[in-house]
């Protein structure tokens, strides 16, 4: 049955017209003419935000009411918060001797590495992190570089936009929102806008790769169309402050038409299409064409941002995109019915779902799960789906409470209740013994530093105030303290089933990205931090941990 949204956008034919260059930004956006109305503003039934609903919403208080916390629990607290800024310290002053303005530092050959066009991917992420742990004069020669900036230097890389987005662009609103210094979003506009040029395109579906030289996209996979469905649906956010901020709907609009088109091209349901559940959208796409390459969808890597913006940017528009909350309604619910599967040992775990047939494969991304669907369940009102967010937390944790490192793998494999051949699958014996005493496989033994655990764990802790979470949390700190500690940072390391301090060595996996700074840290430091630090009910963040304010008013335009 084919989803009726294609009433959704009418503004699109109308923005078609409209030039990347109209973002000469503090002027607005030629679309924003009488009666204009920005895309997603209306639901499948061309219906806009209620406006009771939209101002109780606005109202309600979702972070819990810290005030009668013991003086105890405060101490134990700060201490903690205290402990992981030192961290911070530690890993930054690596940065700064010996890779100060690269993308990233190798950290055991003291070395810089650019991964990211050579623009500073760990010094941009990091500027919110600088700012929140009260690092001014860091901060501040952060800023100078930042200005210097020349977004058309590409360091010999093509830029993949989805990650051009989330960690500079999105690293850059955040800075400019909390610290009010226009030179950040100045370099955030002089980015989107050569950003801009990727969704030149048939459909507007933005390339995975952009030449930022010359203008030209491609995909990754070189002489294909192929993309995958994060990677074009994760600029909402990013792209719709943007639109405030400069008053140009032009970046909106570009973010929202991702999902027109994705909308328009595919019937789920429909003979011969790969899009066989409403709501839950195969992870590949070709992005020329805008029909879904092959029928798997999933939460964790590839899809996992994609659904978390249709979240979030509901929440960021003062809830006004009826669209994606229509949208988001629908994935969840489908995502409860077909992705989600109790183990043998009881926990509930997503999984893999290719059509309507689960595979109880899930990978540490999948963890961002409990803490987007907790807020937006505390926000609605919803029990049922907070319960929910609370069990896949549950099973989350479990990947990483069952490790002797106190860390959990990148992906693991488990075993379905009631369903044993599962088990009789595992194509060895040493699986078959991983799951007998983990109650899982192993499929990637590793840690890198992910943040993804951490973050809904601070987004429990935040919402209910209990301290079981920030325990939890501080369990892990500690595991990579053990693990991933070295002279200069911290690292990965490579099989969680061991732990370096009872191994006495650490088996290290040479990768520190930037969000280890940006993300992994700073939710370890705001689940110890003062609880008005950043809380829920003023900031919303981004897939990439960057806050954005949840104070700018919108009525629908530009």
């Amino acid at each position: 049955m084919r989803v009726p949204l294609l009433s959704i956008c009418v503004a699109a034919a109308a923005m078609a017209a409209t030039s990347v260059a109209a973002s000469a930004y503090g002027a607005r956006a030629t679309a924003a003419s009488a009666g204009y109305q920005a895309a997603g503003t209306t639901n499948s039934q061309g219906e806009t935000a209620s406006a009771s609903r939209v101002e109780a919403l606005r109202s309600r208080k979702v972070q819990f009411d810290f005030s009668n916390e013991s003086a105890h629990d405060k101490k134990t607290r700060r201490a903690r918060a205290q402990s992981i800024k030192e961290g911070f310290v530690h890993a930054w002053s690596g940065y700064s001797k010996y890779a100060y303005g690269a993308d990233e530092l190798d950290v055991l050959n003291k070395k810089p590495k650019t991964t990211r066009n050579g623009w500073g991917a760990t010094l941009v992420d990091a500027l919110d992190t600088l700012w929140i742990m009260g690092l001014k004069d860091e901060f501040a020669r952060a800023r100078d570089f930042v200005a210097a900036i020349d977004f058309r230097r590409d360091g010999g890389q093509l830029a993949k936009v989805f990650e051009t987005n989330i960690r500079y662009v999105g690293g850059l609103l955040s800075a400019y929102e909390l610290s009010s210094d226009t030179v950040f979003l100045d370099k955030a506009v002089e980015l989107a806008d050569i950003l801009m040029a990727a969704f030149d395109t048939p459909l507007g579906i933005p390339w995975q790769m952009l030449n930022v030289t010359s203008g030209v996209g491609s995909s990754e996979s070189a002489g294909t169309n192929d993309s995958n469905l994060a990677e074009i649906g994760t600029f909402q956010m990013e792209f719709f402050r943007l639109s405030q901020l400069t008053a140009n709907a032009t970046y909106h609009e570009a973010a929202q038409n991702v999902i027109t088109m994705l909308l328009r091209k595919n019937d789920a349901g429909a003979p011969g299409s790969s899009y066989v559940v409403p709501g839950l959208y195969p992870v590949g796409i070709d992005m020329v064409n805008g029909t879904f390459t092959k029928s798997s969808a999933y939460w964790g890597g590839g899809g996992d941002s994609f659904y978390e913006y249709l979240a979030k940017t509901w929440v960021l528009s003062d809830f006004m995109l009826e669209r994606d909350l229509e949208l988001w309604s629908q994935s969840i619910d489908a995502f409860a019915k077909y992705a989600v599967a109790e183990s043998s040992d009881g926990y509930l775990f997503t999984g893999f779902v290719d059509g309507t047939k689960f595979y109880p494969y899930t990978d540490t991304f999948t963890n961002f799960i409990p803490g987007t669907l907790a807020l937006v369940s505390k926000i609605v009102g919803s029990d049922r789906y907070f319960s929910l967010a609370s069990s896949l937390l549950e099973a989350g944790y479990s990947v990483f409470e069952k490790m002797p490192s106190s860390l959990g793998a990148e992906s693991i494999r488990f075993v379905r209740k009631n369903v044993p051949s599962d088990y009789t699958a595992l194509p060895s014996q040493a699986g078959k013994d991983q799951v007998d005493r983990y109650g899982f496989v192993l499929q990637r033994p590793y840690y890198v530093l992910r943040p993804e655990l951490i973050e809904s764990l601070y987004y429990m802790y935040r919402l209910t105030g209990d301290v079981v979470y920030a325990d939890r949390a501080w369990k892990i700190w500690q595991g990579i303290r053990r693990n991933c500690r070295v002279a200069n940072g911290y690292v990965g390391t490579a099989d969680v089933t061991v732990d370096a301090f009872a191994a006495g060595v650490k088996n290290t996996v040479d990768s520190t990205e930037s969000f280890f700074f940006a993300e992994t840290l700073l939710y370890l430091y705001l689940i110890f931090a003062d609880q008005d630090t950043i809380s829920l009910d003023d900031w919303v963040f981004t897939t990439e941990a960057h806050p954005l304010s949840r104070s700018i008013a919108f009525d629908g335009t530009f």
